[in-house]
This record gives structure tokens, sequence and C-alpha cells, in this order.
């Protein structure tokens, strides 16, 4: 453990292990700690000469955050008796203090349509703000050719005549392709127009050593990283504990790879972080990839206080969280950001997807038309837009080996004409990818 711990004060718990989190950040876990021991070492870090940048309690759990020469976060988890600390060389912060954000546009949550054309994955959000700024939640995968121009598209057409976009927060739930690929596009082609004011993260370190099936992902992951380092713009690393504030959106971090630790993560999306944000008086939560490790830190430390109005199914519905968190966070809206394709092959096999639906006042597939739901949320006030791109089943044989029947091809088709779907105007990449560009109108 590098000895950044060495200039500050000793924490008085039985030591049991330490861990690099990445990004200059070092962490300290101790066992067999309570309330009192949580409690002794604020007012130590205080007497210090420390000053203390939040406190915060989430269900029972304490957390701190301070700062003097470098930054100091203090977690306690009762639920486990064990308190984490993190000590950063960076002392850059998130927004601690709630703001005002006034304006005429309505707070809207949208689950944006990923490209299907090629690929079943990726996922991108977006929250719209009373000042039309933009809160963003990852991206979309590499395959999906237009979609840093398409999500530049959807903010440009709301955001007003003569203003520039505003993107007041940009959130990376971890580092596979699927989620950061086409933010790395965006950041290359799409702001000529744009201001972004910050990225938020704590990606998995670099050098972890887990399982790793495709060096592809590493190679993403470690450009994504030069990346944001050389971009104006400041990054935030978040850690379990922390509110911040962005305009009128409070966000409350839920878990990251430092609370997995000691246990070693040997399935990446068991790396994502996970928020619950709120927004006039609704939760919306947003997993990312969250999986089996997450799940069990999700439902020991927050239970039924995970309660929320939307959530994001984690990774796509494919395998994630469990019915039993699902049934803790009891959401009236589900969303699933995949194609209807691999909804409907999954919803069968997983009893987490079905227990979500069934809790659900309505489910919505982002495959199907990007889906907004204007906050507070009520009853009723969930929109699609229409449906943009569609399956090209030939490309996805050859890449993928995904073989379906003629049957299910024209079923899926008439789905996509009944959701909006217009053939002439799908969003297709361009020739030199080897597509035909779709038929221009017929006169009539």
């Amino acid at each position: 453990m590098k000895n950044i711990f060495n200039i500050i004060p000793e924490f008085g718990g039985a030591f049991e292990s330490g861990y690099d989190c990445g990004d200059g950040c070092f962490l300290r876990l101790y066992g067999n700690t309570n309330n009192n021991s949580f409690s002794e070492y604020v007012n130590i870090l205080i007497a210090d000469g420390y000053s203390v940048l939040q406190k915060n309690e989430l269900n029972g759990n304490l957390f701190a955050s301070f700062i003097k020469d470098i930054q100091v976060n203090v977690l306690f988890t009762p639920c486990d008796g064990k308190t984490r600390i993190t000590a950063c060389e960076k002392n850059l912060m998130p927004n601690f203090e709630r703001t005002e954000c006034k304006g005429e546009c309505k707070t809207t949550f949208y689950a944006f349509e990923s490209d299907q054309t090629l690929i079943d994955c990726g996922m991108c959000l977006m929250v719209q703000c009373p000042d039309y700024s933009f809160f963003v939640v990852d991206s979309g995968h590499y395959f999906q050719f237009n979609d840093n121009d398409r999500i530049h598209k959807f903010m440009r057409e709301r955001t007003p005549e003569g203003q520039k976009i505003v993107i007041n927060g940009w959130f990376i739930t971890h580092a596979h392709t699927d989620h950061i690929s086409k933010l790395l596009d965006f950041l290359r082609y799409n702001t000529d127009d744009v201001i972004i004011e910050g990225f938020y993260q704590n990606i998995l370190p670099l050098d972890y050593d887990y399982q790793r099936d495709n060096h592809e992902e590493d190679e993403f992951a470690d450009r994504f990283v030069k990346v944001l380092e050389k971009y104006p713009a400041p990054v935030y690393k978040l850690h379990s504990g922390m509110r911040f504030y962005i305009r009128n959106l409070a966000f409350d971090v839920l878990c990251n790879h430092e609370d997995i630790f000691p246990v070693h993560i040997t399935d990446y999306n068991d790396s994502s972080t996970i928020l619950m944000m709120e927004a006039e008086g609704s939760r919306v939560f947003i997993p990312g990839d969250a999986a089996v490790e997450s799940d069990k830190v999700l439902k020991a430390r927050y239970g039924k206080w995970l309660k929320c109005d939307v959530a994001q199914i984690a990774h796509h519905g494919h395998t994630g969280l469990s019915a039993e968190c699902y049934s803790m966070l009891s959401a009236d809206v589900a969303v699933f950001p995949v194609t209807r394709i691999m909804f409907d092959q999954n919803l069968p096999r997983h009893e987490a997807n079905r227990r979500a639906v069934e809790i659900a006042d309505s489910y919505y597939i982002t495959g199907d038309g990007t889906v907004g739901i204007e906050l507070p949320y009520k009853r009723g006030n969930v929109f699609t837009l229409p449906d943009e791109t569609f399956e090209d089943f030939e490309k996805i044989k050859r890449i993928w080996r995904y073989v379906y029947s003629e049957e299910r091809k024209n079923e899926l088709y008439e789905i996509f004409l009944a959701h909006g779907g217009n053939p002439d105007e799908m969003v297709l990449p361009s020739s030199k990818y080897g597509w035909i560009e779709p038929k221009p109108p017929i006169d009539d």
C-alpha cells in the first residue's frame, strides 16, 4: 500500500487489506468497526486540520469527505461492520452543494434508442434539465456507426436555436466498448457547438488483474482514459456514499469496484458505478451493467431504501441484478436498453427480468424507439419516439451467426412499423461500410 496513508491520521479499526483504486487513489479496508469508530475518526481528522466537504447518510451507511493536503473519504457500512477509507492525491471533487436550475424546459429522462442494425447492446441515457442542458450516461458501441451524430442531433433539436448544446455532465458507468465507444467519437467529431462541463466516473484501474477474454476492451479503455486526460473538462472520480448535484439533479453513489473489494472482480460488469438520481421528487436507478457482486452490495447495504420510480435494467437485461434486487427497487417503470429480439429471448430465461416487468406499471424496450419520461413521474407521462433503426439480418448472420426465420423477421418488421418506423428514413451506415443507402420516397 502506497505511503499516502502515512500523512493522514491512523484509523483505530482492525486493518484487513489495501487496494489501489487508480487515479492516484488508494483504499484501506478495516473490519470490526461501528458508528462510534466512524464518528471518532471524523473528529480526529477535523482536529488534525482537515476541512469537512460533505457528510452523508444512506440507509444507515455513513459517509464523510475531507480535504487538507489530500482528499480523504470515509465510508462505514453497518451491514458488514466495515469502514473503507480512500486517500486521493487528486483533489477534484463533484459539487456537494444543492443548486438551482431555472428555465422553461421540462425535466425529462430519456433512454436513447441505440442503433440496433448490427448489434443488440449499447446504452445511452440522457436527462434534460430546465435550462435545456443535458446530463448524459454512456454512449454506445462502435458498431453503432452513426450514433455519435444521432446523439448530437437529438440534443441539437432540443436546444434553443442560436445556443450551444450544454452537457452539464457525462457519466461513464464502466469502460466496456458498448458504453464508451461513441463518446470517443463524439469528442472527436461533434463538439464544435457543444460545451461539456465535466465527466464523472470511477472505472476499474487499467492494470487490474482479471480474466480478459477480449484485449480489444483493454485497448479501448486505455484510449478512453488518455482522451479524457487531454480533453479540456474536469474529470470527477466518484466514491460510494457521495451525494453530488448538477443543476436540479441529485445523485447518490451506491456502488463501484471499490465496494466489491476484497472480493476479486472476475466479471468486468461488476466494476460498474451505480447511481440513484433524484429529480423533481422522483428517483431513477442507473446501474450500468452491474452484475452478481454488485447485486450483493446493493441488497446488503440498502434493501428497500432502493425503492425508485424508474429503473434502467442492468446489463441490457442479459445477466445482471437479481429478482430480489428488482423487488427492492420496485420500480414503476422498467427500461430495457436492448433490442426487442434479445428482450424476447431473455424474458423467459431470466427471473430477474420477469420480476421487474411484473412489478412495473409499464416497461419499455429502447430498441423500439427512444423512451421519454417527464419528471416528476406520474402514470401516463411516458412517451416513445418513432423507431429509427432496424436489424440487417444478413450482416447479423455473418457477424454473430444469429439466424432468424422469415416469419420472425416479418414479425419484427411489422413491430418496427407499428412503433413509427419509416423504412425510407432509417439511419444506416454510409455506403463506405458496404451498405446500400435507403431508397428515396416514391412519388405518388
